[in-house]
């Protein structure tokens, strides 16, 4: 009886085979993605318009989150001191004018980073 570490000469010529093989399928699938990419191209815009979507919610987002912020401790405040509606309208403006500011913060970050972007692409040496 053999044991698995020893090899005969057929076991050698499977092993030849199975590469080949191996090396024709993945041929096959190589041809077969390269026409279907060819017969089905990715719109280049997709990938900008999810992004754009993206900055998007997450500048809504922070204005709201502002604005939401400011109202619930101005109403706390309120219901705290008895100062209705003082307090509540003091903070949501303050909630307000965080918001708008972390807005414009965040604008200019992405605006920041885009043109970053586009001037790496712009660089055909890839330097910048």
């Amino acid at each position: 009886m053999k044991t698995p570490t020893e090899h005969n000469g057929d076991a050698s010529e499977e092993r030849y085979a199975d590469k080949a093989d191996l090396a024709a399928l993945d041929t096959k699938i190589r041809a077969h993605a390269k026409a279907h990419r060819q017969k089905n191209p990715e719109p280049a815009e997709t990938g900008r318009r999810s992004t754009a979507i993206g900055m998007a919610f997450r500048l809504s987002t922070e204005l709201v989150a502002g604005l939401v912020a400011g109202g619930i401790i101005g109403w706390v405040i309120d219901d705290l001191l008895g100062t209705k509606p003082w307090g509540l309208l003091t903070f949501f403006f303050l909630g307000m004018a965080a918001g708008i500011l972390n807005v414009f913060r965040t604008a200019q970050k992405l605006a920041a980073d885009a043109a970053a972007q586009v001037g790496k692409s712009d660089d055909p040496s890839g330097d910048k």
